[in-house]
């Protein structure tokens, strides 16, 4: 007659492994790790925990044992491609490390440890660029789920590398933006674009001047010493009384446009993932508030233009914005009946946003900015900034279409204008070479 199996299932032995590391009986969890890993060499949290004990103990060829032996069993995971990272940079294996992190990013990019990993080993490899690319990614997945506002309770090691690539992605694009600025510093000296300056802090980590307004929050950049004022008037802009004077003509560009809607897009485009969607859960995606382009991020869409070409050669002839690779932003706006555009505020001040309404149902509604609200009147521009929070709705059955274009904030000097341009395309220009997120308008 033969004895019962006395020994303990894989089940058993992980519930007995998960009490021993939550009774910090390390040594007994180690014990039963190493049964584990035996029987299950692709357990995630076994092997992040023998492999963090191995590496406390210098015993490297330990670690690369388990991490070598984890992958076999489970190609798959990401968790375990980084443990293995962890196993070869210890064994000074610069590049198999970086492999190993960009294996693990590869199944699961939201992975931050595994970029500022990598991104450590491109810095001891010497490859600046990469480390950089690494760097801005992975902090740009730490904000994006909120983690940066956390900082203080990371894990020591975490908080170190984040900290250094915060400083490296910093230094890198302060000295892209310096590279920019140089023909304008040299042609109207530093005094010039002092406003500018400042406002560059918050780019660079600094100390930054915020706004005074309760109502004006720029997502991106503050420009001090401007006039806080939400709304504008059209006196102030003789050259609008150009445009004005044609709306019947855009008009009916228009009206050829919206004939056809299929290649109307919606103006809320952005993943569920992003910071500001649940701002704009309703509208996200959604025709409720669509837009056709003449200029998107600075780019003339020809397709487009060729359909509106009085509407285009207006504008053209117009002090407009112009930032490379930003703008001019011109656009159809088509807000469809009971519909409703949340409380929200644009990216930087400095710049103005123009509507010149066109079709405008009675009873529309208005556009609300710094809680003084206004009604759209066909041909007649309304001119606000677009940094302070404003929404807008229409209450009518029928459809509301303004069209949408940037002008200058008067305030600003001409070096200030051409500073401030070359300023953002070089962010831009940066965040594009790097892979990082660029913040994108709304509004």
């Amino acid at each position: 007659m033969t004895e019962p199996d006395s020994q303990p299932t894989t089940t058993e032995l992980i519930e007995r492994f998960q009490r021993a590391l939550g009774a910090r009986a390390q040594e007994q969890a180690e014990q039963l790790g190493e049964m584990l890993s035996v029987r299950d060499p692709g357990n995630e949290d076994v092997v992040a925990f023998l492999i963090a004990r191995a590496l406390s103990r210098r015993d490297v060829p330990r670690a690369l044992s388990l991490g070598r032996n984890a992958i076999r069993a489970r190609p798959e995971s990401a968790r375990l491609h980084f443990q293995l990272g962890t196993a070869l940079e210890a064994a000074g294996d610069r590049v198999g490390a970086r492999d190993a992190f960009r294996q693990a990013r590869e199944r699961d990019p939201d992975l931050m440890v595994a970029a500022l990993w990598q991104a450590d080993q491109e810095l001891a490899l010497g490859r600046l660029d990469d480390a950089i690319r690494s760097q801005l990614q992975a902090l740009a997945v730490a904000e994006r789920k909120g983690q940066l506002q956390h900082i203080t309770k990371m894990m020591p090691a975490v908080r170190l590398r984040v900290e250094r690539a915060m400083g490296g992605v910093q230094n890198a694009r302060r000295a892209a933006i310096e590279t920019a600025l140089a023909p304008m510093r040299a042609s109207v000296g530093n005094d010039a674009l002092s406003r500018i300056d400042r406002a560059l802090a918050t780019v660079y980590g600094q100390p930054a001047p915020k706004p005074s307004h309760p109502l004006q929050l720029p997502t991106f950049l503050w420009l001090p010493d401007l006039t806080d004022q939400p709304w504008f008037e059209r006196e102030q802009f003789p050259f609008l009384q150009k445009i004005e004077q044609a709306t019947d003509r855009i008009r009916e560009e228009l009206l050829a446009v919206l004939a056809d809607e299929s290649d109307l897009s919606p103006y809320v485009d952005m993943p569920e993932s992003a910071p500001a969607a649940t701002v704009w859960r309703s509208l996200n995606r959604s025709p409720k508030w669509s837009s056709y382009h003449l200029y998107r991020h600075g780019e003339r869409i020809e397709a487009h233009c060729r359909r509106c070409p009085q509407t285009v050669a207006l504008l053209e002839s117009l002090p407009i914005m112009r930032v490379p690779g930003h703008s001019p932003e011109i656009m159809f706006s088509v807000l469809k009946p009971r519909t409703h555009i949340p409380p929200h505020t644009g990216v930087i001040n400095g710049r103005l946003t123009v509507h010149l309404p066109l079709i405008v149902p009675e009873n529309c509604g208005a556009l609300r900015v710094g809680g003084e609200s206004r009604k759209w009147r066909v041909g007649e521009c309304l001119i606000f900034d677009d940094s302070f929070f404003h929404e807008a709705w229409n209450g009518s059955d029928e459809t509301r279409v303004v069209l949408i274009f940037d002008i200058w904030d008067p305030s600003l000097a001409e070096a200030e204008r051409i500073g401030l341009a070359a300023a953002i395309a070089a962010i831009g220009e940066f965040d594009r070479r790097y892979g990082g997120e660029n913040g994108t308008r709304e509004g």
